[in-house]
């Protein structure tokens, strides 16, 4: 009798167990399956830029699923996206953060190659050389070589130094984009000499604008400041002496800015005109940034 009771309890405790471990077994299916769908969530609003929403999603994954197989994606997904939105210190955070927790090559290439790209983004090109530069000390995944030695070119070119660019040339033993022709050419292009066009509108007020290629700006340089000189000069000979001077005064100004303004004009129009060129090379090699890539998988692709 009370071995029959004992077998009865034994049954009644057994079977709830088993079908809990079964409800965790479940559970954790359901999870897994869940991963996918949910890093998929992410990647649809970084392809729809909703980049700070993307930011948000990629990192809600990384932190429930830090040893997921996707996670080093997801967490360079974060990074990519934080750039697209501009928040720069986030994205080098998240770069370093990538850099220190994973071990893959290929990982760490692109995390290195993007950290290279936020001050080139944001107009520090000589930050960006330093870092790639910087890199070539390290031992990376040979695929990325072409793609920093492009990067660091194209940091020199735009930020004009030319020379640099065309030692840095000869001194690789892979051919670049643009090449030595190309930064040649960029070297040969017309330039408007700022002294010369600041010399020039203090001997003759509008000059310097008029060397520039500014015609109407000359004309108006040339006619406000005579018509204040004449009339400053004239205000003095019939005796209105404060008259005048004011006019003169006035008129130093007006002379003084025409000076800047031709010295500027020269300087804007030789980077017009260096910069359309290089977009034009730009174009001409399909020049883009690894950050320029809106898929949610990244590629270490070279056009060489």
């Amino acid at each position: 009798m009370h071995l029959c009771l004992l077998l009865a309890v034994f049954i009644c405790c057994v079977q709830p167990a088993g079908a809990f471990q079964a409800q965790q077994v479940n559970r954790a299916s359901a999870v897994s399956e869940e991963v996918p769908a949910q890093l998929g969530f992410a990647d649809q609003l970084f392809a729809e830029q909703d980049y700070y929403r993307a930011v948000t999603e990629y990192k809600r994954f990384v932190y429930l699923y830090p040893k997921h197989a996707q996670t080093a994606r997801a967490r360079l997904n974060m990074a990519r996206a934080a750039i697209e939105a501009q928040r720069w210190e986030d994205a080098g955070s998240m770069l370093e953060q990538t850099l220190e927790q994973d071990s893959s090559e290929s990982i760490r290439a692109q995390a290195h190659v993007l950290l290279a790209e936020i001050p080139y983004l944001q107009g520090d090109f000589d930050a960006s050389f330093r870092y790639l530069e910087r890199l070539g000390e390290l031992r990376l995944d040979p695929v990325i070589t072409p793609r920093v030695k492009e990067l660091q070119l194209w940091s020199m070119l735009h930020g004009e130094r030319l020379e640099q660019a065309q030692e840095f040339l000869y001194a690789q033993e892979i051919d670049l984009r643009p090449d030595l022709e190309d930064v040649m050419a960029l070297k040969a292009l017309p330039r408007k000499s700022p002294r010369l066009a600041g010399t020039l509108s203090a001997l003759v007020p509008g000059a310097g604008q008029l060397y520039n290629g500014r015609y109407r700006e000359a004309g108006m340089a040339f006619t406000l400041n005579a018509a204040f000189i004449a009339g400053g000069i004239q205000a003095i000979n019939t005796g209105n002496t404060v008259l005048g001077g004011i006019l003169l005064f006035f008129e130093a100004g007006w002379y003084g800015g025409n000076i800047y303004n031709a010295v500027n004009t020269a300087h804007k129009t030789n980077r017009r005109r260096y910069r359309s060129a290089l977009g034009q090379l730009r174009d001409k090699y399909q020049f883009s940034l690894l950050s320029d890539e809106r898929g949610p998988m990244l590629h270490l692709r070279t056009r060489f």
